[in-house]
């Protein structure tokens, strides 16, 4: 049997010392694991029982409703930049959630106007991004919202199911797509936090489960940076508008020349039209092809002091409603839907 020396018999104890201290390091990153699992279940469930204390959702009876002839179209909401919880002198969450509702009856009565010439039987709702209004973009945020995270979070994402529960009501069926925005980022521009961990996302994931169960709900959570819209031959793409332009803004003609330049290949998807956010202002621009358009939306928001001081821009308060003709794969008619 070999003879140990006291340098072998150093690193033997070197080793022992090694493992215990990596076996004690384990442990304790399984233990801060746990807790932080914990945590995040405590809070989904914390939001979760908010969302029920604010009512229970009984199951929603589909729409009766005469079927006319004709070529079928489907209806597209696109609803975004409804900034909850902002609070300015005429904006809060409760005048939020009245301009919300209030689009979606004036969409029921646009869409009993189109079926008196053709069934519209599925909807398409479009969630633009900046849902809600965040705490991390500039510094006095702080002192113009009327709820932080948490109430933003459990708001928001109840609006966005009443929202959908509504159009379940006017529709056979709902397809949902969720695009998030810069008042959903998690910390500074320089906080290394991916994009796609974002307050709007979250706020769409418990929307999204709370809907989980109802079979006339298609709704799939997606990480691009981009949302895909394809509903029958109509191929269109959601995007919030801040990622285009060096600080989160650049003016509608760069948006255009830049969504040209997908059209032409750089976008490796074939698309027709692009629906953006992010401007708060109703507004429409051709694509070169002469056939797709660049089609921006409103906000439910009002009264802007950043947009009306800095920007020089106002708008009304409104959000877009379209209706698609999916064999010819375009836009038949539009909507600005007036909220004020």
């Amino acid at each position: 049997m070999p003879r140990l020396t006291q340098d072998d018999l150093n690193e033997s104890v070197a080793e022992v010392g090694l493992r215990e201290a990596n076996e004690r390091l384990q442990a304790q990153l399984i233990k801060a694991k746990n807790r932080t699992a914990a945590l995040v279940d405590a809070t989904k469930q914390a939001a979760y029982d908010a969302m029920l204390a604010m009512g229970p959702l009984e199951p929603v009876p589909p729409p009766v409703y005469e079927q006319n002839e004709g070529t079928a179209e489907v209806a597209l909401w696109h609803l975004t930049d409804w900034q909850g919880a902002k609070e300015t002198t005429s904006y809060n969450s409760e005048v939020m959630k009245q301009r919300v509702m209030r689009f979606c009856d004036r969409a029921e009565k646009i869409t009993f106007m189109q079926r008196a010439d053709h069934p519209v039987n599925h909807c398409v709702i479009a969630f633009g991004g900046d849902m809600c209004e965040g705490l991390f973009n500039f510094a006095t945020q702080v002192f113009e919202i009327d709820q932080t995270i948490f109430g933003q979070y459990v708001t928001v994402s109840r609006l966005i199911v009443d929202v959908v529960r509504r159009a379940l009501s006017i529709y056979d069926t709902v397809q949902v797509i969720g695009e998030w925005g810069n008042h959903g980022r998690i910390g500074s521009k320089r906080s290394a936090v991916p994009l796609y961990d974002n307050f709007d996302r979250m706020i769409y994931e418990l929307s999204r489960q709370l809907l989980l169960d109802d079979p006339r709900v298609s709704w799939e959570d997606s990480a691009e940076d981009i949302q895909r819209i394809e509903v029958g031959n109509y191929r269109a793409l959601v995007i919030h508008g801040d990622e285009i332009g060096r600080n989160g803004f650049s003016s509608k003609n760069t948006i255009v020349q830049h969504c040209n330049r997908w059209k032409s290949g750089a976008y490796n998807w074939d698309f027709r039209d692009v629906y953006v956010g992010h401007y708060h202002t109703h507004g429409e621009e051709s694509l070169a092809n002469g056939e797709g358009a660049v089609f921006w939306t409103g906000s439910t928001e009002s009264d802007n002091r950043y947009a009306g001081v800095n920007l020089a821009a106002s708008a009304t308060p409104s959000q877009r409603l379209h209706f698609i003709d999916t064999k010819r794969g375009r836009v038949t008619s539009q909507h600005k839907v007036w909220l004020d």
